[in-house]
This record gives C-alpha cells, sequence and structure tokens, in this order.
C-alpha cells in the first residue's frame, strides 16, 4: 500500500526507496558471486503514513499489470479490460483505468505475439516454418519494392493453405463459401476465407487471405510505415473478376479453371432487394422465390411479386417523399420485380435453375458468416497471431470432429451423416401418404400422387409428380429436388417402396458416412518453439 520510486536500476544493482522524501524506507538488491542469487536488504521500514484511500497506484503500471494478467489473457484471448480492472481491484484494492487496463492487455499481446509492426516482419518467416510443420500445405506472399527503401518492401496480400484442411476437401461437397471479415487491431485489412461443407452440413475452413488496405513496409529493421485510415468496404467485384479470369484466361495465359461457377449469396441479394423496395414482407417472399424447386410454384410467385411490387411503387410514389419519381416508375414500369431482376442471370440467385445441382441446396453463405464468429477473438491481434490462432482452431476441429463423428461412424445402423439421416427419415415418413402407379414398361417410371397442403376439405386436389428410376444410379423427379440437393425426394422414395428397389442407392457418396469418416482423419501439427 505504499508508493516508491527507482533510484538505480543496472544488471547488478536494483535500488529504489519510498516517494516521500520524509520517510528513510529503501530497498537495495544486489546481485552476488552467483549470478542467478540476489542479495536483498532493507535498510528501514516506512515511517510515512498514508494520506488516506488512494484511488491509483503510481507502482500499479500498465508493464506491471501484463505481467500479472498474462496466463489469464493468453489463455483467454477475449479477456476485457473491464475484467482486468475487476481483477487488479481484488487482488490490490486500487481500482484502475479502463484505459490503462486496455494498455495492460495491449502489452500481453506484444509480450506474446510480439508488435503489431514486428508481425509484418515476421510473418513471411514464420509461413514457411507453418508449411514444413504441415506436409501438403501452401503459401503465397506478394509484395511491392520500395523505391530508395533500403531492400524494404510492401506488403499487399498473403494467402496460405493448411494440407490437412486441403486433403479434408476432397471429401466435402465441391463447392466453397467465400467471404470476408475486418481486421479491428492497430492496423487495417481484412481477412478473406474460403469454406467448405461437408455431408453433415459442418463448415471446413480450406484456405485464408489476409488483404491489406493501406502499404506496409516489411523486410526492414524499423518495418512499419502505415496511418489509421478506416478501411474500405469490401465489393464482390474483385471476386467476380477472378472467377472471371480463371474460366476465360488473362492475356496470352489459358484459363486455369474454366468449368468453374459461381453463385450469389440469397441473403445479399434479399438485402439488395429490401435496399430497392423498401419492404420486408415482399423481401421475405423474394426469398422464397430464391428457394422454390417446383417450376408451377416459381412461376407463381414471380407473377404474385410483379403485382405486389407494382402496387407498392404506386403507394410508395403518392405517399413518399419520392412523389415524381414513384410516379414515373409506376407509370413506365408495369413488373417492377422483373424489371428489377432482369439483369440478373437466373442460375445466380434461383435455386431452381441452378445448373447440375451445383449449390448442392445450399442459398447462403452463413457457412463463412459462422467462421467469421470463430474468427471474432483474434481479429484484433497482429498477423502472426492470427496465423497461429488458425492453425491450432483447426487442429482442435479435426480431435474434436473426429470425436463426435466416431460416435455413429462406428454404428452398424447407420448409413449416413446425422443431417441426412433425419432428412430421409422425414421423406420416408412423407412417402407413406403417396399413392404411387407405374407408368412404364421398359423404363421404371411412375406417377406420385400426394395431397396438395394448400387446399383443405371438398377443395383439396391432388398433386402429381413424375419419377423415373434410370439403370445407371440416377434418379429424375419433376419437384427437381433429386438434381437439386443429390437427395432423394419422398416422391423416389415412394417409388422406389414401390418396385422394392433401395432409396440408398441415390443418395449422394457425398452424404455416406464412409466419407465423413475419410474426412475427420486430417490433423493439423502445431509450431515448434
Amino acid at each position: 500500500m505504499k508508493e516508491f520510486r527507482v533510484v538505480k536500476s543496472s544488471s547488478r544493482d536494483y535500488d529504489v526507496k519510498c516517494v516521500n522524501e520524509d520517510c528513510p524506507w529503501r530497498v537495495h538488491a544486489h546481485k552476488g558471486k552467483f549470478k542467478s542469487h540476489w542479495e536483498c536488504t532493507i535498510v528501514v521500514d516506512h515511517t510515512c503514513l498514508s494520506a488516506g484511500v488512494e484511488k491509483a497506484h503510481r507502482n500499479l503500471t500498465s508493464a506491471f499489470m501484463a505481467n500479472e494478467m498474462y496466463g489469464l489473457v493468453v489463455e483467454n484471448m477475449e479477456y476485457e479490460p473491464k475484467q482486468i480492472v475487476r481483477q487488479i481491484a481484488l487482488k490490490y484494492k486500487y481500482t484502475i483505468s479502463y484505459a490503462k487496463a486496455w494498455r495492460a492487455k495491449q502489452k500481453v499481446f506484444e509480450m506474446r505475439f510480439g508488435t503489431y509492426e514486428a508481425s509484418y516482419d515476421n510473418l513471411p518467416r514464420l509461413l514457411p516454418h507453418v508449411m514444413q510443420r504441415n506436409p501438403g500445405s501452401y503459401f503465397d506472399l506478394y509484395s511491392l519494392a520500395v523505391e530508395d527503401g533500403g531492400g524494404a518492401r510492401i506488403l499487399q496480400r498473403v494467402f496460405f493453405c493448411l494440407g490437412a484442411c486441403a486433403r479434408a476437401f476432397q471429401f466435402c461437397l465441391p463447392l466453397l463459401c467465400i467471404d470476408g471479415t475486418f481486421l479491428t487491431g492497430k492496423y487495417k485489412g481484412q481477412i478473406l476465407t474460403a469454406i467448405g461443407v461437408d455431408g453433415n452440413k459442418q463448415v471446413l475452413p480450406i484456405a485464408f487471405a489476409f488483404v491489406e488496405n493501406e502499404n506496409t513496409r516489411i523486410g526492414t529493421p524499423c518495418c512499419c510505415r502505415k496511418t489509421r485510415r478506416p478501411p474500405d468496404k469490401w465489393r464482390a467485384l474483385g471476386l467476380l473478376a477472378a472467377i472471371e479470369e480463371l474460366q476465360r484466361g488473362s492475356g496470352t495465359e489459358p484459363p486455369i479453371w474454366p468449368d468453374v461457377r459461381s453463385r450469389w449469396c440469397i441473403r445479399h441479394m434479399g438485402a439488395n432487394f429490401y435496399d430497392h423496395f423498401k419492404n420486408k414482407d415482399l423481401m421475405d417472399m423474394f426469398k422464397r422465390l430464391c428457394h422454390e424447386n417446383q417450376q408451377r410454384k416459381f412461376n407463381a410467385l414471380w407473377q404474385l411479386l410483379d403485382q405486389l411490387t407494382l402496387k407498392h411503387v404506386e403507394e410508395a410514389g403518392e405517399t413518399g417523399g419520392q412523389h415524381s419519381q414513384g410516379q414515373r416508375r409506376g407509370r413506365n414500369s408495369s413488373k417492377p420485380f422483373s424489371n428489377w431482376i432482369s439483369d440478373a442471370p437466373k442460375e445466380k440467385w434461383s435455386l431452381l435453375y441452378d445448373a447440375d445441382g451445383s449449390r448442392y441446396g445450399i442459398g447462403t453463405t452463413n457457412q463463412a458468416e459462422c467462421y467469421n464468429m470463430v474468427l471474432r477473438p483474434c481479429r484484433g491481434l497482429p498477423l502472426v497471431a492470427i496465423v497461429e490462432f488458425i492453425m491450432y482452431g483447426c487442429s482442435k476441429y479435426f480431435v474434436d470432429r473426429y470425436a463426435k463423428a466416431s460416435l455413429w461412424v462406428n454404428t452398424p445402423n447407420v448409413i449416413f451423416c446425422c443431417k441426412v439421416t433425419e432428412y430421409m427419415s422425414e421423406k420416408t415418413m412423407k412417402a407413406h401418404n403417396h399413392n404411387v402407379r407405374s407408368m412404364g414398361t421398359m423404363e421404371r417410371r411412375y406417377e406420385v400422387a400426394c395431397n396438395d397442403r394448400s387446399r383443405r376439405g371438398v377443395r383439396r386436389e391432388r398433386v402429381v409428380q413424375e419419377c423415373l428410376l434410370r439403370d445407371d444410379g440416377s434418379v429424375v423427379c419433376t419437384c427437381q429436388k433429386p438434381r437439386l440437393l443429390h437427395l432423394p425426394c419422398s416422391h423416389v422414395i415412394a417409388a422406389c417402396q414401390e418396385t422394392g428397389i433401395r432409396s440408398s442407392s441415390y443418395v449422394s457418396a457425398y452424404f455416406k458416412k464412409e466419407t465423413v469418416r475419410v474426412f475427420g482423419h486430417g490433423r493439423c501439427m502445431e509450431l515448434e518453439y
């Protein structure tokens, strides 16, 4: 409960005394003959009296608190400054300021991972070591030379992919969800993440890229010159341009990936719809249209959206602030929704028009958004810390994933993943209410009649779907679900029950437990210090 100041500090002597000039208290420490031992002498006890209950203590510095809180903060990166304030108050009976607690937390990060400036020098040295410890990994770094910079370079982009994640992706669905999140530390930038999805709808981080918004020098002892301007918004134009280059090539270079396809996130399309029409109910109807898998329902929803958006635009033109603009739009356009969506290819946003079921029923980038939440604790750390966080997180993910999958993978009665097992059980129960009629002699073609849930009583109708079970193991149904989801619908299951064919033969191999078993064998090796 006393304050002191340092009189002498060297490699062999350390001398402190009380801040009160009238108090003779003094502590002297001297390194003895054996350099590992210190001899400490207290000259005299304190004679000064405390002036009262003080709110602060000059020796409770941010560096002192960083040493005290090092273990807690390193074990829990989300440890907040207000928790440091509470912990110091309980132990030392002093309430420090929030700003000092925040500085102490930053010093802990510097003690553990180095400074933000040094991370731009350390990252190019760290990644080759990570690749060596993780066979099959890959990284790429793009930087620009500085004119008259003495060998300094400006970091632009860094890409890396862990070998275990790349091997596991071979047993995931053949699609990637790409999304970005912002860095929130001292220097701004973005983390772009490519996420895979396995047959059980579990996410798998595949590749990462750091994209800097501003120039950062690397390769010199004084490595960083950077301002703190806010980052620009991430735009999808760069991704679309990159995909087009993969498809068509650039200049004299041939295309690298000519058969790659891109799709748009339905959730973001809904946000664009709301920005245009300013109506949440119409936006929800548009999302239903995006997820619709039957042509007749798709056409009916499209026509209804045309009518409702036209009415909404006319009402907005009469009562809104943009009176003349709304009237002009309603007078010149009889179908506002059709005009708004006309330039967007249907295969990009509609599940029904998805060629060859490339989406596998996934309409949004929610998987990538989920992983952005996983990265939330490390977004404010230096780049070296983020790489370490990702690597250890992937290693833990494979361990936990294998432990959970082992519970049902080793069960003989289970054929598919958990999610697909639930889906097949639900569709099998629904298939019992269908009536099947054979319509082919040389081929297995069936008509499946099911009840229309939209009507009740005497007006209840029977909806008929047509199924074709081919000899090559493929199946066609007019409801389009087998093509879009790569899973049998209830109509196909009903036809299989009629003929004695196992419906599991029409389930894609990505959803079977053998695929997930191989997926769970991934392993990331940790760093060696």
